[in-house]
């Protein structure tokens, strides 16, 4: 198979650096969750409907995913904050190394003349008032030699410099604090949700329990069979091989909030994981992860593909061949095979 220049740079390794989210996605979470009231630890309830309770208990994994997903998203634009801010910092502290050099120049200068008769109008003026309000009046005056005025210069744009980057460092500093807030907010609605699932179970008797894990183990495949699975095609992309292989080694393995391995996964942690593996960085979002590489339609779709699911793009898998993905579905099932259909599908790409 030959693959043309433009496939090839879309196969090319590639850092992605994320952009920051708005407070859009933030909302999302929020609403999506919606209000269900927690239940309190009861005595099991022997007219347990299991069908029911399954019903309940997949809504709850499906809302803690919708925070979850913006939780992660909100961590990569905390990394990034705390990035900028630390460069930030290192600039401030350079630029401010550098307008006291400055300034003890022109000081000295100052010192010197003073010894030798006074100091002159423009120095003494310099020392007074900022750099910028200096040049201005000593350049209308005509009374600065090159040397001073390529001392003073230098001094103002440092000055400019240091100001505005103190300034961006302050919003910086802001907007990590109301991220780290919002994460804290999103953690909470990600155990909420867990925890009224499990009281759901709490409330089962031991044979309603029974019955619920064969429930979970008979759907757990997505309707998948396993002839399906064992005679799944291998990409021909080397790149892709590499990510598909490492996803069918992770199915069994559990399902947990906001991990990407190597022991459980979160749905993008498990994308993210597996294109990691063959040398292709991506962020930790499903979103993210949608709105950083070419899109492609389903007709068009090859192993190794992201299918990103639901009309909020909160769920994403890896497309393996067969019409079947590899996903991480919820705490109750982990990491399994399922249809490529199962859910709705919102868009797929192709890193």
């Amino acid at each position: 198979m030959v693959t043309s220049a433009k496939e090839a740079a879309h196969r090319a390794p590639k850092k992605y650096v994320p952009v920051s989210r708005t407070a859009m996605t933030v909302t999302l979470a929020t609403a999506a969750a919606g209000s269900v009231a927690l239940l309190p630890t009861a005595e099991a309830d022997p007219n347990a409907n299991i069908n029911d309770v399954k019903a309940q208990v997949d809504k709850l994994h499906d809302q803690a995913e919708v925070a979850s997903e913006a939780y992660n998203e909100a961590n990569t634009s905390l990394n990034d904050l705390q990035t900028k801010v630390t460069q930030l910092q290192a600039r401030i502290t350079a630029e401010q190394g550098s307008l006291d050099s400055a300034r003890s120049s022109l000081g000295g200068l100052a010192a010197a003349q003073y010894e030798n008769g006074g100091v002159d109008s423009t120095l003494e003026l310099m020392l007074q008032q900022s750099p910028d309000q200096f040049l201005q009046q000593a350049t209308a005056q005509a009374q600065v030699t090159g040397s001073k005025m390529a001392t003073m210069a230098t001094a103002a744009e440092i000055a400019r410099q240091l100001n505005q980057d103190k300034a961006s460092a302050s919003d910086e500093l802001a907007q990590l604090a109301k991220t780290r807030t919002t994460m804290g907010q999103q953690k909470a609605d990600i155990d909420a949700k867990e925890k009224q699932a499990q009281n759901l179970l709490d409330q089962l008797t031991a044979s309603q329990r029974t019955q619920y894990n064969k429930l979970v183990n008979s759907t757990s495949g997505g309707g998948v069979s396993k002839s399906t699975i064992s005679n799944l095609p291998i990409p021909s992309d080397a790149r892709a091989a590499i990510a598909v292989a490492f996803a069918k080694a992770q199915v069994g393995k559990p399902y947990i909030w906001a991990a990407a391995g190597p022991n459980a996964y979160d749905c993008s942690g498990l994308t993210m994981a597996a294109w990691g593996k063959a040398g292709v960085m991506m962020s930790h979002g499903s979103r993210d992860q949608y709105a950083d590489f070419p899109k492609v339609s389903e007709s068009q779709i090859q192993p190794g593909d992201l299918v990103i699911y639901y009309s909020d793009a909160h769920h994403v898998g890896i497309y393996v061949g067969n019409g079947t993905i590899i996903h991480a579905a919820n705490p109750s099932a982990g990491v399994q095979y399922a249809s490529l259909n199962e859910m709705p599908i919102y868009g797929i790409v192709r890193p």
